[in-house]
């Protein structure tokens, strides 16, 4: 069995560009490599602000117990369903869960079986 992975890095705006500058430049010389899709934040407070740990259980749970509409997930976190469906809104928007149409509602999915945290701390200002 095949473990997908996605990264998220913590890194500079101009890090972030210069990488997007590399591959692109792969790719004019018909070089193509697979990479690990990339989730890259420029702080660390933003990445804790997107990844909370409600957040981050939610993914466990639809994972792990895979809930068949959003309302049996808010059961199993025991938390409110609107809150619930607001997170998995800004997950989707990370690519990060999926809500598929069912003839129940939505059902949360999750493309990935692990996340990679990429994270360097300058000590130098």
């Amino acid at each position: 069995m095949v473990i997908k992975k996605i990264k998220i890095s913590i890194k500079s705006l101009e890090d972030s560009f210069r990488e997007a500058r590399k591959v692109a430049s792969e790719i004019d010389r018909g070089i193509f490599k697979r990479r690990m899709p990339e989730i890259n934040f420029e702080s660390f407070e933003i990445y804790k602000k997107t990844f909370t740990p409600k957040r981050i259980e939610l993914l466990q749970i639809i994972k792990s117990r895979n809930p068949k509409t959003i309302k049996e997930l808010s059961l199993m976190a025991q938390r409110d369903f609107k809150n619930v469906y607001t997170d998995l809104k800004l997950l989707k928007m990370y690519d990060l869960v999926q809500l598929k149409k069912t003839t129940q509602g939505l059902m949360p999915r999750i493309a990935y079986d692990e996340i990679i945290l990429d994270m360097r701390i300058p000590l130098a200002v």
